[in-house]
């Protein structure tokens, strides 16, 4: 045996030839790399044999054995690349001939230089490695196999096929450290494909501490990510009320029937007797439509049948949601829940559903036409009020509109058009069905409003109402044109009309027997139509102005008036034949009412109006000049208002109470992140002693211009530090010259304790903050509202503890809303979290252990003793 170091090039010519002469492979020199280390490639050359190139290096030193078998040492971030896959160790052997390499570490117990072989994303550490790049066969001691989130660790790891590995005392875990916090413990396992792993006599183990149950033989899929059929997590639960006892919860199993399908069957169980059931199936099939059908029953009793307050309950939910996708051009969706009043209040602890006190549902599809010509859609809509029992079902609605036609518009647009061309015109229809429901006895009533909408008889003797279900037409048109082209100015004239179909109207009739006014329904075809017609003017006027205020220079103001005129004739009149009159007592007063009062869509408006409005919308701007360092000019518009709007109106055919009240609303973002809104109404009449308007203006009566009856305010905001602070080390101030003799140095106190400021606290937090204030004056009475709202405050107290909750008070009623606080710690592969609600009358609290893992938390909740590691007063979250 020769030993040789590559010192020269020379040198290293001399041993090129060698290994040339004495094989049929040969070796050339590779160019110093990034890290200057110097490496030989060899490749095969014998023909037919298909071998691949073999490439290896080493930083320390190579030896080459050329008597005998071919063998080359490599020693010091040895490298040995091949198409099979790559090994890097302190120390490598590669024998040519039998195409095999063995590594180790340099010194036992040297983590830095183990071998490591990488080969198709996989990765396996281990204390020595033999392996035949040709067949990709190998053995290894003490290795691990890294897998997709998991790994193998083994003492003896053999890799008798490509995709197949042996493993002698494995251990499977997807924690990623090197002593994890949780495994399975097997005498052997068998790796296939990176897909299953079959192992024999295995034990789960949980910070050491064996489960004493051992599994024969079992079978672990390596697919993480992948669903599967199991039980789900269990917990046991003390509830905070006195008819429910001791229980269990979330007790029940997930189906994984394929990709499109699942679905999941649970229950709650007390020792009261009280229970719930709950099933949900989702769905969903190539984007292409997806949904689910939650169904849930509930039954409540009390402990004892001798319990003063012992009664039963039971409740109902149904839910269909479902999302289909027909065409590019047309979607069905359906939003369907079905629910007994008190459901929420039974079964579910989320803030939300317990103060909902309605339900809405909704079934609607849309289509659009290929080239945008039209738009057709229809929907049926349904909205239960659980405090009166009232339920409004409106639909089926059907809506079709035409895009908006322009014909005078020429094929390009000129410089000056004329006045015509800008004319437009538009057309919409719709159709709709009205079903409402207002028992008399309210929640006291015993016909639902199922009975009374599939039986007339019984919607009658339910709401005293001669009436039943309401359907109407409406078809509407406009057309608009801009008369004056300009730059400058813009008139806009506008005609809208309005047609009503409806297949009966109501008669209204005085009985002086009973003193009172009875409505009548008489059938037959009615229609209605009504017009106005409006001209507007508009125009834009700018304001600057060259003021500096430190870095602000220049301001400028938007100015945008607006004038209007609106005419609709008085279809009151008995010209058009839509109103009549009624006696309404024995003295001769009469009322006017509308022939179409119950029609859905109303009718033709009564009064004549012919109004003029005003209207003024105003912008503030300013430039923020700032220079850098180098002198450079930095500019940046700022809006010091984003609009301020006042508007108000006259109606010179109205006999009294002429003049609208003035409106005025101001939004603005000046300071950064930070959103403000307000709103006003001012009126301009008096008021008598009842608080009421009376037809005065208040300048009259020497009372001043204006009264405040509505005043609105709010600011939001967002925050969310970008980057955490830094913190300072503190830095200790010595004596330059120490004495250790000298004892005046040493204090009883340190006398600069103070004179370093407090270290800012490192911790990311972010938080939306609102508040809003309000206030209404109606007649003599006054109410006003201020509540403060911190929303999804999360406090990152460390990398791994997070506190979340929500805040809101209450200035006027002084008390704080409903909350819930919420606190989260990552155990790196286990996460902790302790949920809380100490206010209201619904107190609770949750504590939950649960592995990161899925693959391994579901085998958790399938043995006995470590399906609870869950804590709670009582269920929350049950939907």
């Amino acid at each position: 045996m020769k030993e040789c170091r590559p010192a020269g090039k020379q040198l290293l010519i001399v041993w090129l030839c060698l290994l040339l002469a004495g094989s049929t492979a040969y070796a050339q020199q590779r160019e110093q790399g990034a890290e200057g280390e110097n490496g030989l490639t060899t490749q095969s050359n014998e023909e037919g044999s298909g071998s691949a190139l073999v490439r290896f290096s080493a930083r320390d030193s190579l030896t080459f054995q050329l008597r005998g078998s071919r063998e080359a040492r490599l020693f010091g971030n040895a490298r040995v690349s091949h198409t099979a896959g790559e090994l890097t160790s302190g120390r490598i052997t590669l024998n040519l001939d039998e195409t095999t390499m063995s590594a180790q570490a340099l010194t036992p117990g040297d983590t830095l230089s183990e071998p490591v072989l990488e080969r198709e994303g996989d990765r396996i550490r281990s204390q020595r490695i033999l392996f035949n790049y040709e067949t990709e066969k190998g053995k290894f001691d003490v290795a691990r196999v890294r897998m997709d989130e998991a790994s193998v660790t083994g003492n003896q790891v053999k890799r008798v096929a490509p995709h197949v590995i042996f493993i002698r005392e494995g251990i499977y875990s997807t924690c990623d450290l090197d002593h994890p916090h949780y495994y399975i413990q097997a005498d052997r396992m068998k790796i296939v494909d990176e897909d299953e792993i079959f192992f024999t006599r295995a034990r789960l183990y949980i910070l050491d501490i064996p489960y004493p149950l051992v599994f024969p033989f079992g079978l672990i899929p390596s697919q993480m990510r992948q669903k599967r059929s199991g039980l789900l997590e269990p917990s046991y639960v003390f509830q905070d009320q006195r008819d429910r006892g001791l229980g269990v919860q979330n007790l029940g199993w997930f189906q994984y029937f394929n990709d499109n399908i699942t679905s999941t069957l649970r229950g709650d169980i007390f020792t009261s007797g009280t229970f719930l059931i709950d099933s949900r199936t989702q769905y969903n099939y190539q984007n292409r439509y997806r949904g689910s059908v939650t169904l849930s029953y509930s039954r409540d009793r009390g402990l004892e049948p001798t319990d003063p307050d012992f009664s039963k309950n039971t409740q109902q939910l149904l839910q269909i949601n479902h999302q289909q996708t027909i065409s590019p051009y047309a979607s069905f969706n359906t939003d369907l829940t079905l629910r007994t009043s008190q459901f929420y209040n039974r079964n579910s602890y989320d803030i939300d559903d317990r103060a909902n006190t309605s339900t809405t549902s909704r079934i609607s599809y849309n289509y659009r036409h290929p080239d945008g010509l039209y738009t057709l859609g229809a929907n049926i809509s349904q909205t239960q009020n659980f405090r009166d029992n009232s339920v409004s079902l409106q639909g089926p609605t059907v809506n079709f509109s035409l895009r908006r036609q322009t014909p005078f518009q020429p094929a390009v647009r000129r410089t000056n058009p004329k006045w015509y061309e800008s004319f437009s015109y538009g057309y919409n229809n719709r159709f709709n069905s009205r079903f409402s429901f207002n028992p008399l006895d309210g929640t006291d009533s015993e016909i639902s409003w199922i009975e009374a909408l599939l039986r007339p008889s019984k919607y009658r003797e339910a709401t005293g109402d001669n009436g039943y279900i309401d359907v109407g037409f409406i078809q509407s048109a406009d057309a608009t044109s801009q008369l004056l082209p300009s730059d400058y100015i813009n008139l806009t004239a506008t005609v809208r009309y309005n047609e009503y179909w409806y297949p009966q109207t109501i008669r209204r009739v005085f009985d002086p027997r009973q003193n009172r006014v009875t409505e009548e329904i008489e059938r037959g075809f009615a229609t209605a139509r009504d017009f106005n017609t409006s001209l507007s003017l508009g125009t834009t006027i700018y304001g600057t102005s060259t003021a500096q205020f430190r870095t602000l220079e220049g301001f400028r103001h938007t100015m945008r008036p607006s004038v209007s005129y609106n005419y609709r004739p008085d279809f009151s009149s008995d010209f058009w034949g839509f109103y009549r009159s009624v006696p309404t007592d024995t003295l001769g007063n009469t009322q006017r009412y509308s022939i179409f009062q119950r029609g859905v869509f109303g009718g033709p408006g009564a009064g004549e109006q012919q109004a003029i409005a005003f209207s003024l919308d105003n912008v503030f701007e300013t430039k923020q000049v700032k220079r850098d360092s180098t002198g450079r000019r930095n500019e940046q518009i700022i809006r010091i208002i984003d609009n301020l709007r006042a508007s108000v109106a006259y109606n010179f055919a109205a006999e009294q109470f002429n003049l609208s009240p003035l409106q005025l609303n101001m939004n603005s973002r000046v300071l950064p992140d930070i959103s403000f809104n307000a709103s006003a109404t001012m009126n301009f009449y008096d008021t008598d002693s009842t608080g009421r308007a009376v037809p005065q203006y208040l300048w009259d009566n020497g009372n001043g211009f204006a009264r405040l009856t509505n005043f609105r305010f709010s600011a939001s905001t967002q925050f969310s530090p970008g980057q955490r602070s830094q913190i300072q080390p503190y830095q200790y101030r010595n004596p330059r010259y120490y004495d250790p003799f000298d004892q005046s140095e040493f204090r009883l106190f340190d006398e600069t304790f103070n004179d370093y400021p407090v270290q800012p606290l490192d911790v990311a937090w972010a938080l939306n903050l609102s508040f809003s204030y309000s206030w209404q004056r109606v007649n003599n009475d006054t109410r006003k509202s201020a509540i403060l709202n911190a929303n999804n405050i999360r406090i990152r107290l460390t990398p791994e503890w997070e506190f979340t909750t929500s805040l809101g008070y209450d200035f006027i009623e002084q008390n704080l809303t409903p909350t819930r606080f919420s606190v989260r710690r990552n155990l790196h592969c286990w996460n902790m979290s302790f949920d809380w609600n100490p206010f209201g009358d619904f107190q609770y609290y949750l504590f939950r252990l649960s592995v990161t893992d899925t693959q391994i938390q579901g085998l958790m909740q399938m043995l006995p003793g470590l399906n609870n590691l869950d804590r709670s007063s009582s269920p929350i979250n049950r939907r």
